[in-house]
């Protein structure tokens, strides 16, 4: 960066870092330019001078903006906001990368000149040519530095959220926002088509034993729902028909299957599981749950069978579960998150209690809602709709004894539905 600033000769009287991530990098280059340099505080202290910008300088003098990242340009115009009420002149501003998401076009309107060391163009250029990431996965990439709405979105800072520009808080959560990213992956490009068209982000978990229960529970709750989650290997009596009913009654009423089989096995072993036994999971199911114990070759098995078009079309990782004394802690979340993000053809979203993860491209799932209990007394916990979807972040409620076990699972489901949906279009 040093090398970048002498070769374009930028005219400069300071070197100022944008806060506070830039400061070590413009600390060094002040160093290696023997220039002096100033350091703009986020807030004013509350004693002393009460100075937001720290140092010894002249009115009338240039500063040189140095920050690391630029993606919407919004904090390098809150810093040279501060520095112009000082009486400095703001021209230019260098970065290591430019993000390429409106970041040079907003600047140049305030007539601020952006130099960057590496642009994202440069780097999906040369991924592509190390055969690091396919061309397909760059145009992902590129369709959602394409969505600048997501330059403007909040991040959180000492506890708090704040807007990097002039969006309001809930743009990244927004379902204009969402969509482009969400159509990326064709399971959540399925689930938000009926989410969008039948209103509604509740799955039911269907826990029965006997098919016919399980297709009359179905029939009757079809139209609340964006997904039926079962766990096909506590049905007694399951068999082809059971698959071919459900699959019509999947196609009449628009809803995902989800195969809550939670997989956690070596590769071979998963990839048998989903296509062979008793239940052939992959030819029925639209989505199936997986435990990242196992690490990344799990999801390597599923997107095998995944390829080969039958009707699973995703998986869900368990970030974390509803019952009681959960070993799913922090860590582990952090961890199944890590998977995830390298690899998104496979991995759709997570099974969570608050969502682990500020990235929009995933949907959560999260079981543990009934508005009329708080435990069953074996370990489940559970809390209200609202708590679900607006405190802990998520898209998709899952709800079993709450609506299967009432007295009239359809008004339930149709309320449960409705105030869910609501929630979550309102964040």
């Amino acid at each position: 960066m040093t090398d970048l600033i002498n070769k374009k000769e930028i005219d400069y009287d300071y070197i100022v870092g944008v806060p506070y991530a830039a400061l070590p990098m413009a600390t060094l280059i002040s160093s290696n330019l023997e220039a002096p340099m100033l350091i703009k505080r986020k807030e004013a202290k509350a004693y002393g001078t009460k100075k937001l910008i720290e140092g010894s300088y002249e009115t009338g003098k240039k500063c040189l903006i140095i920050e690391d990242v630029v993606t919407s340009g919004a904090s390098i115009l809150e810093t040279i906001e501060a520095l112009k009420l000082e009486g400095l002149i703001c021209e230019d501003v260098i970065c290591a990368l430019n993000r390429e998401q409106g970041g040079v076009e907003r600047l140049e309107k305030e007539g601020i000149r952006l130099h960057s060391l590496v642009s994202m163009t440069e780097i999906l250029n040369y991924l592509v040519s190390s055969d690091t990431i396919s061309a397909d996965r760059r145009i992902e990439i590129e369709a959602m530095l394409k969505n600048t709405s997501l330059a403007n979105s909040p991040t959180k800072a000492n506890g708090a959220t704040k807007t990097n520009g002039t969006k309001s808080t809930n743009d990244l959560w927004n379902l204009e926002t969402r969509k482009p990213l969400l159509e990326c992956n064709p399971l959540n490009a399925m689930v938000l088509k009926y989410m969008t068209l039948k209103k509604t982000n509740l799955c039911v978990a269907v826990d029965e034993t006997n098919k016919e229960k399980i297709l009359q529970t179905i029939q009757s709750i079809g139209g609340y729902v964006c997904a039926i989650k079962l766990h096909a290997d506590i049905i007694d009596d399951f068999d082809q028909s059971f698959i071919d009913e459900l699959t019509t009654l999947s196609k009449h009423h628009q809803f995902v299957i989800f195969a809550d089989r939670k997989l956690a096995d070596t590769g071979n072993t998963v990839e048998l599981q989903l296509t062979h036994g008793s239940l052939h999971i992959a030819d029925w199911a639209n989505v199936v749950t997986v435990h990242s114990v196992p690490g990344p070759p799990i999801l390597q098995s599923v997107l095998n069978i995944i390829k080969q078009n039958k009707a699973l079309k995703g998986s869900l990782l368990i970030a974390s579960l509803s019952s009681k004394g959960a070993l799913t802690d922090a860590e582990y979340s952090k961890k199944s998150l890590e998977m995830a993000n390298d690899a998104k053809n496979v991995v759709s979203g997570f099974i969570c209690q608050k969502r682990p993860s500020d990235n929009p491209e995933f949907l959560y799932w999260t079981p543990g809602v009934n508005e009329l209990k708080s435990t069953d007394g074996l370990g489940q916990q559970w809390r209200s709709i609202e708590d679900a979807i607006k405190r802990d972040g998520n898209d998709i409620i899952i709800v079993g004894r709450a609506i299967t076990q009432s007295q009239n699972p359809v008004e339930v489901a149709r309320d449960y539905a409705s105030r869910a949906f609501e929630l979550w279009k309102s964040r």
